[in-house]
């Protein structure tokens, strides 16, 4: 099933084609923003997308429950369809459901071989095929590299994209690619970093490139319209 109107709002392609392509059979990518700043909403938007392409999204999180985040793809869809006929959205929400699937865990639960545990047994009873895994409110620390090392491993060996959400923190220090210094020791495993930064009544979309990639990154201005929290090419009053 494939629906063209969610389809023609991609947010990568409006990032620039790169930032899509970059994410090809088994991409690493994360989302950086402080708390409440709209990494979810996001992280959401981009998996609807790619359920709307027929891709199976598997929502992994360790903050909320199920129907907190089912809750929150079902706001972010109705932004995204608010103009259009009602019963046939319902109709689209209903087809969509088929493409995803929601997994929870608390932080201090959340470990590698859970996770591929509990993937391998949706796989091995036929219940569910992902091709994108996103995480919600993974912890990047000191204690992350070696599970960020094996979903690394998982990402290229089973050519699924793995997307994560990190949580940065007002007036933390930046590198010189603006990448947040509790960011920063695991950059090099991503292919993609997208920024989200507020600025007095705007949130603005950046992507982030490693020192050595400064001159591939794309120039594209983007923002989250505040109101609704999806990616617009033109900031709200202008």
């Amino acid at each position: 099933m494939q629906n063209h109107t969610l389809m023609l709002r991609d947010p990568l392609k409006m990032i620039g084609g790169s930032a899509a392509e970059s994410l090809e059979n088994g991409g690493f990518a994360a989302i950086l923003a402080r708390a409440g700043v709209g990494k979810t909403a996001l992280l959401v938007q981009l998996a609807l997308h790619a359920m709307a392409g027929g891709k199976n999204v598997l929502h992994i999180s360790t903050e909320d429950p199920v129907d907190k985040v089912n809750l929150w793809y079902q706001e972010v869809f109705h932004r995204l369809t608010q103009s259009d006929n009602a019963s046939q959205g319902e109709k689209i929400w209903d087809q969509l459901l088929y493409n995803r699937f929601i997994m929870t865990f608390e932080t201090e639960t959340f470990n590698l071989d859970k996770v591929q545990k509990r993937i391998s047994e949706l796989m091995a009873n036929g219940i569910f095929q992902p091709r994108l895994i996103m995480i919600d409110g993974f912890a990047f620390d000191e204690t992350s590299r070696p599970q960020l090392n094996g979903l690394k491993d998982l990402a290229a060996t089973s050519e699924m994209t793995f997307w994560f959400t990190a949580r940065t923190h007002r007036d933390e220090p930046v590198d010189s690619s603006g990448i947040a210094a509790s960011f920063a020791p695991f950059a090099g495993l991503f292919d993609l970093m997208l920024q989200l930064y507020p600025e007095k009544d705007r949130v603005y979309l950046k992507r982030l490139a490693l020192a050595a990639q400064q001159e591939r990154q794309d120039k594209a201005e983007l923002y989250l319209d505040p109101a609704t929290l999806l990616v617009s090419d033109s900031p709200v009053g202008a």
